[in-house]
């Protein structure tokens, strides 16, 4: 947590030759420390691909090899040259973090600069202290040991630990368990860096995909929009009313896709917490089928619907259940391609506190490879008339429901999709 500036007397030159490299200062073979000092550290950052995680696993591991008062991560700006405290153990190590460290300033930039290890066990006579971190710290830097964190072909920054308790120094020993623990430590915010970029790529090609489909989408919504429009101004100028009509209808319902369009991403992008109320499912279907009734008529579809006796009234968020509902309702309606029939069926099994609502249709049914990309975002078999949203939307809001979503299907005889939610009663 201290850091200086250029030569010091009191310097300790890497390795240092006052002490023997062949003991540690407890008598111990240095070779068996260094082992020990290696697996530890290995054991403590393996598998870890967190910043935070990896460098505060670093802290604990060195300050108890080293038996220390303090000991601290900091990274370098590539861009400006300075560095900054990550992470750091000991008095007020929260106030030290806020401390910026200068280009080159401190014992800490020294070591970045030179890129050797430094050992300085005079730090209070050492003219590189930058006093700043101790009156941060409100502690008093006695000695210091520095080492740099490199990998390969990157400079992260250095480890710095300080204050050897029962006063005693810093040697080469402790400078070499520092540096196996800098070694590691590189590989582990080597792998870290690794792992973020490929996150980060994954992220913007998620995004990149995103935003393709969504051109498409609304693409198709404004060449509807366009459409309508057009029918609208011919008709307006022969006065020909019953046109008009017809081109507003196409304007609304592509109006609607585009509301329909907001809603459906808003729900993926965000976790939406249900809001159940007790609710009676036979009506909430017979809703849904009663504002279907006429599109499916004018398409040429039969639709029905069974409703279960003695159903008991279910908590669940009536909202979401009937947009789901409506969506499945919607997209048997559209299968069915001007002829065939939709039913719709509540039930519940004896002895399960599950409720099911079913929607079957005589339409073509899914093909195999549709089959896997089903739920997949932006995929749709309805061309301009869909946004390839509708499934993922519903199987999230049902999932966060409590319930689930599955569907069966044979190709040229029709697909059945079934939704089954807990029942749950009274005020649970």
């Amino acid at each position: 947590m201290s850091a200086p500036a250029e030569h010091s007397p009191t310097e300790v030159s890497s390795p240092d030759r006052r002490a023997d490299p062949g003991a540690a200062g407890d008598g111990h073979p240095a070779a068996q420390d260094d082992l020990e000092a290696l697996l530890r550290i290995s054991r403590a950052l393996a598998g870890k691909l967190d910043l935070p995680v990896v460098l505060g696993a670093t802290m604990q591991v060195i300050s108890g090899l080293l038996g220390v008062e303090g000991a601290s991560v900091l990274l370098a700006d590539p861009l400006l040259g300075s560095m900054s405290f990550f992470v750091a153990e000991g008095p007020n190590s929260e106030a030290v973090k806020s401390v910026p460290l200068p280009p080159g300033a401190g014992i800490c930039g020294h070591v970045a600069r030179t890129g050797r290890p430094l050992i300085v066990n005079d730090a209070q006579h050492d003219p590189r202290l930058y006093r700043a971190v101790d009156d941060a710290s409100g502690m008093t830097t006695r000695n210091v040991l520095c080492v740099p964190i490199r990998s390969h072909e990157r400079f992260w920054g250095v480890l710095e630990v300080l204050n050897k308790t029962k006063g005693r120094a810093f040697d080469a020993h402790d400078q070499r368990i520092a540096e196996v623990v800098a070694a590691e430590a590189a590989l582990a915010l080597e792998n870290a860096h690794l792992h973020q970029e490929v996150v980060r790529r994954e992220r913007m090609a998620a995004i990149g995909q995103t935003v393709s489909g969504l051109a498409h989408c609304i693409k198709n919504i404004l060449n509807g929009i366009r459409s309508g429009s057009t029918v609208i101004d011919g008709a307006f100028r022969r006065e020909d009313h019953a046109r008009v009509r017809e081109g507003w209808q196409t304007v609304r319902r592509n109006n609607e896709m585009l509301s329909t369009l907001v809603l459906d991403m808003l729900a993926l992008a965000r976790d939406s917490r249900p809001h159940p109320f007790p609710t009676d499912i036979n009506d909430l279907v017979g809703q849904v089928v009663m504002l279907m009734t006429e599109r499916s008529a004018e398409q040429g579809v039969e639709l029905t619907c069974t409703e279960a006796p003695d159903l008991p009234e279910v908590r669940l968020d009536p909202t979401h259940f009937y947009r789901c509902l409506l969506n499945l309702v919607c997209n048997a309606v559209d299968a069915c391609e001007g002829a065939g029939h939709v039913a719709v069926r509540v039930y519940r099994a004896p002895g399960r506190e599950r409720l099911t609502v079913s929607v079957t249709d005589d339409g073509q049914g899914i093909s195999r490879e549709n089959r896997r990309k089903l739920f997949t975002e932006f995929f749709t078999t309805k061309g301009g008339r869909g946004t390839g949203l509708g499934l993922p939307v519903t199987q999230k809001l049902i999932g966060e429901m409590g319930g689930t979503l599955t569907f069966h299907s044979v190709e040229g005889r029709g697909t059945r999709f079934v939704v089954a939610v807990p029942i749950q009663t009274g005020n649970h």
